[in-house]
């Protein structure tokens, strides 16, 4: 049974999904400047790798999620 939820929370997987996986770097260096708004300036802000493979692998699970969904919702 496909659902209306189902449909969006596959769209919004194969918005955010792909970006997520092609520019990790990027969006995690991102969130560490937002997050160090208000702190004493030490220098540039450089993400941990940790958070860099953390990012790449959301991307690629909302990616592969989004894509079930929609493509399940299409055949069924």
């Amino acid at each position: 049974m496909c659902t209306g939820e189902l449909v969006a929370f596959g769209i919004v997987g194969l918005i955010f999904g792909p970006p997520m996986a092609i520019w990790p770097y990027k969006l995690a260096r991102w969130n560490e400047i937002l997050d160090a708004i208000g702190r004493k300036p030490s220098g540039r802000v450089e993400p941990a790798d940790w958070q860099v493979t953390l990012y790449r692998l959301m991307g690629l699970g909302l990616s592969v999620l989004g894509s079930l969904f929609i493509f399940g919702c299409v055949i069924l």
